[in-house]
């Protein structure tokens, strides 16, 4: 009887021991699938905070161009400028509501402060735009603009990338946060420059190596977020490719490489805004594929849920 009772009590301390392990596990497990929830959630926020900064950075590139063009010479864009602006003032508020909760994390990316020192500077340009020269225009909207990328690339960086590295689409991901958005920023500032170009009817020396520049850097930039074969899967990255090639044909041919200016500023603002159009529809693209992998929990990084756009 003594071995026995010898026997089942290490049975029961075994059975305890094991009870005790697998209720850790439960706990640890049950914890990990939590971090891993709020993660998620952060990463949402932040996708949906990067597509107002994406909308705002495309409403500032538009007054740019239109800017530019006006104070070239061509005063039909003057009365296009007031619309842009309340679409700006209007995402402001979104920016300093994502800057407003980036104030509670250990390491913002952007704070209140600093969005309300961009918006006063936006309020500033406004306000003195009638006595700036095009370039003093230019240079300032693309200040702007640097801000506002730089702050798009840390919160993807910082919210999104690290956290979810290997359960998201990393090409989706390296391409909405970082390489569309500096595409479509080389073809925004050809866009104005090419505006202010053709409205003067002449091509100093400087413009044309800035154009030159700009054209080269948004070409290597489609081929780094083209993916190979995504275009086979999508039509979005190849109507972007093909606006992108029309832009940059015309600028190069009828206004950089020719004797005369052949292109209009309005013919400019046009093609480059349906270059910039269609590359800002691959930014949506991406970001829908981003969504669609954090709404299943983090485990859509394939190339299936990713439009065929490979990792």
């Amino acid at each position: 009887m003594n071995g026995a009772m010898m026997e089942i009590t290490t049975l029961q301390g075994t059975g305890a021991a094991a009870l005790a392990v697998a209720g850790l596990a439960c706990i640890y497990w049950g914890g990990g699938r939590k971090r891993s929830h709020d993660k998620i959630e952060r990463a949402r926020g932040a996708l949906a905070s990067a597509g107002n900064l994406v909308q705002l950075i495309a409403q500032v590139q538009q007054h740019r161009g239109m800017s530019a063009a006006w104070r070239a010479g061509d005063t039909s864009f003057a009365a296009r400028l007031p619309e842009k602006q309340g679409a700006v003032r209007r995402l402001f508020s979104s920016v300093l509501d994502a800057a407003k909760r980036e104030d509670g994390e250990r390491i913002p990316c952007f704070v209140t402060h600093d969005a309300r020192v961009l918006r006063h500077e936006w309020e500033r340009l406004v306000e003195g735009l009638a006595d700036l020269t095009p370039e003093q225009s230019f240079h300032t909207h693309c200040r702007i603009v640097a801000t506002l990328l730089d702050w798009l690339a840390a919160i993807g960086e910082a919210r999104v990338e690290q956290p979810l590295s290997g359960t998201i689409p990393a090409v989706a991901a390296r391409n909405f946060f970082h390489r569309l958005p500096v595409l479509v920023e080389s073809l925004g500032q050809a866009r104005a420059l090419a505006s202010a170009v053709a409205a003067r009817r002449h091509c100093p020396p400087v413009s044309r190596v800035r154009l030159l520049f700009l054209l080269s850097r948004a070409e290597s930039l489609m081929t780094q977020a083209q993916a190979p074969g995504a275009a086979a899967m999508t039509e979005v990255p190849a109507e972007a490719r093909r606006a992108v090639a029309t832009f940059v044909a015309a600028l190069r041919d009828r206004l950089i490489a020719s004797r005369e200016i052949e292109l209009s500023a309005s013919e400019c603002f046009t093609l480059g805004t349906s270059a910039i159009d269609a590359v800002f529809a691959w930014l949506a693209h991406e970001q829908r594929v981003l969504d669609a992998a954090l709404a299943q929990g983090g485990t859509a990084g394939n190339s299936e849920l990713a439009g065929g756009i490979a990792r």
